[in-house]
C-alpha cells in the first residue's frame, strides 16, 4: 500500500467515531468519552514515538502537535489520563465537563485546569492532522511509526467456536451435555 494511503487509513481510523452528540443531561456517558479521548491520545502518542516510554511518548506528541502546546502535558498525562483511566475520576485540580467551550483550557485552583470534552475532541482532530503531516514528510519517522501501527492493527469480524470438549462436558450454544 503507498505511504499516502497508509497515512490516510490511520487518520481514519485514529478519528473514527471520535464524537457523540450530548445533551447537557448526558454527565455520565460525556465521562465515558473523556476516557474514550485519553485512550485515543495514548494510542497516538504511542504511534507517534515508537519504542519510548509511554510517558515520554505522551509529552513528545502533546510538544510536536497538539494545538496548545506541551505546557500541560504532565498535568494531562498524570490527573486526566492515568486518573480517569486507572481510578475512574478526574485527578486533583482537573474539572472535566461538555458542552461548555467558553471554559476549556482555563486555570481553575491553583496547578489545575478546566477541559471541555467537545473542544478537547478538537484538539485531538487537530492533533492527528499535524502528526500525519508530519509523518508524510519524514520518510524514517513515518516507517516507524506505519510498522508500529501495522503491527498492532484488529479487524472486527464474525468468528464460528465449535463446541469444546471439556473434561467430560461438551458445550455448545443452546445445549449442555454430560458425558
Amino acid at each position: 500500500m503507498a505511504a499516502d494511503a497508509e497515512l490516510e487509513e490511520l487518520r481514519q481510523e485514529l478519528l473514527y467515531r471520535l464524537r457523540r452528540d450530548l445533551t447537557p443531561q448526558q454527565g455520565f456517558e460525556a465521562f465515558e468519552c473523556h476516557q474514550l479521548l485519553a485512550v485515543r491520545f495514548h494510542r497516538a502518542s504511542r504511534i507517534n514515538g515508537p519504542g519510548m516510554s509511554e510517558a515520554k511518548g505522551w509529552m513528545r506528541f502533546f510538544k510536536e502537535h497538539f494545538p496548545r502546546g506541551d505546557k500541560y502535558a504532565e498535568l494531562l498525562w498524570g490527573r486526566w489520563r492515568i486518573a480517569l483511566l486507572n481510578d475512574a475520576y478526574p485527578g486533583p485540580g482537573v474539572a472535566i465537563s461538555h458542552g461548555q467551550a467558553h471554559g476549556h483550557w482555563q486555570v481553575v485552583n491553583p496547578g489545575g485546569l478546566f477541559i471541555n470534552l467537545e473542544s478537547m475532541w478538537d484538539d485531538y482532530e487537530q492533533s492527528i492532522d499535524s502528526m500525519i503531516k508530519t509523518l508524510a514528510a519524514d520518510d524514517a519517522g513515518r516507517e516507524k511509526s506505519l510498522e508500529w501501527w501495522r503491527g498492532r492493527r484488529w479487524a472486527v469480524q464474525l468468528v464460528q467456536v465449535p463446541p469444546i470438549y471439556l473434561g467430560g462436558i461438551w458445550c455448545c450454544v443452546g445445549c449442555i451435555r454430560l458425558v
